[in-house]
């Protein structure tokens, strides 16, 4: 079933992105390191020499993280060579991790003017103007440079920078189009998932609000509210709303099937698989390829223990969608109870290949394997089972701490072992 986020969260980021998010050294050496084609030092001999020794000496301040050290290192290349863009940068960087923001500013605006494709300077000009209160020039410098930035801890950080100028700027489908720069690189990063997460809650909330207002009384709106109610838990007082909003447009496309699911949720008693059969069957009135529906049939028959309709709505659910490894579970827990251990397996393996994740799978596996004297293998599934499980409820544990709720369960397999 569908899940809404259900609570608006509070305006801005509740505090910056963290500064602390790279490691500041390792950054710094390869900015130090870097040479511009064409843009190198025309000094030489004893000048040479000399830039060299202080480029040694910053180096050696940077890996204590001796910023103010290093940066007098770079001024005395610059001083030595005015057109050493690169020394010039790192003194910029050096003042920027001296939170000399303005100081920074001035000399990454320097680089630029010789310089003017310097991704990374333009980017760190734009966090110094966005750390000076200036979001317009910070906006209009990282969004230009952040596509050409390789992806890394500097595009990251710089990214992050942007997506929160374009969150406090109410600018919501900016941010989005930035954390979808971001996450196939940062796809584990406590960050990037934050700022994704609501960057897209207040999309929703602003979307959900958009709705109250102009449809107060509308099916959609009373859809909505049974979905943040499902949300809360309080699945009988969602049915309510569904059936509300099928009042109010009897033919709203989706409820049928909505409704269906929170009446399987709240309850397994005779007629609540009555109910919630006749919503999808209405809801394959609606759509006849509609694949859910389908394979919630076969959950209701599966826990009547009429494993033979299970069977012919699984099958129907899988020639829709092929790769539903819902389906492909819940057919082969039906084959297993009608005696037909070789084509559960078969079935069961497939919705593993499809899902390693979906632990019930496993579990059932390992029965069929039991059955058949594969000890070994029954053995495996088990084991496999038994550390998905413990990974869930340590999920489930995380989930609760931090929501304040239990995530969704699954109805859909009446065979699952109890924990």
């Amino acid at each position: 079933m569908r899940r809404v986020l259900r609570k608006r969260l509070d305006a801005g980021f509740g505090g910056e992105v963290r500064r602390g998010f790279w490691k500041p050294v390792g950054l710094l050496l390869a900015l130090a390191m870097m040479t511009a084609p064409g843009l190198k030092s025309q000094s030489s001999g004893s000048k040479q020499t000399e830039i060299q020794a202080h480029l040694q000496k910053a180096q050696q301040a940077l890996r204590t993280s001796d910023f103010a050290a290093a940066e007098s290192e770079f001024r005395a290349i610059v001083a030595l060579d005015p057109n050493n863009l690169d020394a010039r940068g790192n003194v910029g960087v050096m003042l920027y991790f001296q939170s000399q923001w303005a100081a920074a500013a001035e000399q990454f605006r320097k680089v630029l003017e010789g310089q003017p494709k310097n991704w990374k300077v333009e980017a760190f000009l734009g966090m110094c103007e966005e750390r000076q209160g200036h979001p317009e020039e910070a906006r209009k410098l990282l969004a230009g440079a952040l596509p050409y930035l390789p992806a890394g801890a500097f595009q990251t950080q710089a990214g992050l920078e942007l997506a929160q100028v374009l969150y406090r700027t109410g600018d919501l489908d900016g941010a989005v189009d930035v954390v979808r720069i971001l996450l196939p690189a940062n796809p584990n990063n406590p960050d990037v998932l934050y700022t994704t997460a609501r960057v897209y809650a207040d999309l929703a909330n602003r979307s959900r609000d958009a709705l109250l207002l102009a449809a107060p009384d509308s099916g959609r709106t009373h859809q909505l509210m049974a979905e943040v109610l499902i949300n809360r838990g309080e699945t009988r007082a969602a049915i309510v709303q569904y059936r509300r909003a099928l009042e109010v447009e009897p033919q709203l496309r989706g409820i049928h099937y909505e409704l269906g699911e929170a009446i399987l949720q709240d309850s397994r008693q005779a007629s609540a698989l009555d109910g919630a059969e006749k919503e999808f069957l209405s809801a394959l009135a609606e759509n006849p390829a509609d694949a859910k529906s389908e394979y919630r049939l076969g959950t209701v028959c599966a826990l009547r223990r009429d494993f033979k309709g299970a069977i012919e709505h699984y099958n129907r659910s899988l020639e829709i969608q092929p790769d539903d490894a819902y389906a492909h579970q819940g057919l082969g827990a039906a084959l297993i109870k009608t005696s037909e251990p070789e084509k559960a397996i078969e079935q069961l393996l497939a919705a593993i290949r499809l899902d390693p994740l979906y632990s019930i799978s496993h579990y059932q596996l390992s029965t069929v394997y039991k059955q058949l004297g594969r000890e070994a293998d029954a053995a495996h599934e088990l084991a496999e089972f038994e550390k998905l499980e413990d990974s869930r409820k340590k999920l489930d544990q995380v989930y609760v701490q931090t929501r304040g709720e239990f995530p969704e369960s699954n109805p859909t397999a009446p065979d699952a072992p109890k924990n």
